[in-house]
């Protein structure tokens, strides 16, 4: 399993680093999770867009979603006018994305689209990668994903605050993908982690390795990685765009 990191920008893209978006990849198939603003660019800059197996958005947050919609002019337009690509979002989220551009007519994305709306604890196949989900603590519906190869198991949060399932579905992950959109002393209501916090999520599921994501782009990676270290009992990675993480086994290295 590679995971090349096309975006991890919370909220809103910085000149260098666009919004959250994950394409994983298997031996036998690709993933895009989050279709963050920016993503799409940086997706075609690895991969033919065609070859994506299927979509995940884990919610209809603009800077998880908006990405969604250069995809599919993309393949609308394409020569070979690909079809039936499935995207697994929450429910509703046809209904709500089409009226950005074509008012109540559902049938339009069905030229290229298949959604499939997510429930709690829905698991699903894209090929040789196993995916489940689990709802996080958030003002709409969200849901965190895991996926799973023959040898390794990555967990990623999505947007979140301490509470939800995210805890049981990212027990004993091999990998741990946490957003980490604040610091001590500089946060908000609890929709969102501090680092410290996605230490200690990271701490109490015994995960094997963790990656920050989600940090506003004004934050010091630096103090962030400092602070989900102390509760973590570990150096985090806080991640960067274009960074690929692969794993050998269960374990799993940037290169």
């Amino acid at each position: 399993m590679d995971v090349r990191i096309l975006g991890c920008s919370g909220t809103y893209p910085s000149p260098t680093c666009p919004c959250s978006g994950f394409l994983i990849t298997g031996t036998e198939s690709r993933v895009w999770i989050d279709a963050g603003t920016g993503t799409f660019q940086a997706l075609q800059r690895v991969v033919d867009y065609t070859s994506v197996d299927a979509l995940v958005l884990t919610h209809l947050h603009s800077d998880h979603c908006l990405d969604l919609f250069p995809y599919y002019y993309a393949l609308r337009l394409h020569p070979e006018l690909p079809r039936g690509i499935p995207v697994y979002a929450p429910p509703g989220s046809l209904e709500r994305l089409v009226k950005l551009i074509y008012g109540d007519n559902t049938a339009i994305f069905s030229e290229v689209f298949d959604f499939r709306p997510l429930a709690p604890g829905d698991r699903v196949e894209v090929g040789d990668l196993r995916l489940e989900f689990a709802l996080t603590q958030h003002p709409i519906p969200t849901f965190a994903a895991a996926v799973t190869s023959d040898s390794h198991r990555l967990v990623y949060s999505a947007d979140t605050g301490p509470g939800g399932d995210l805890h049981d579905l990212a027990r004993d992950a091999d990998s741990f993908i946490c957003e980490a959109s604040w610091q001590n002393g500089h946060h908000g209501p609890p929709l969102h982690l501090t680092a410290a916090e996605a230490g200690a999520v990271g701490n109490r599921a015994g995960v094997g390795k963790l990656f920050l994501t989600h940090p506003f782009p004004t934050l010091d990676h630096r103090r962030s990685a400092e602070e989900a270290a102390e509760t973590f009992g570990d150096e985090p990675v806080v991640l960067e765009p274009g960074m690929v993480l692969r794993t050998v086994g269960s374990r799993i290295e940037t290169v």
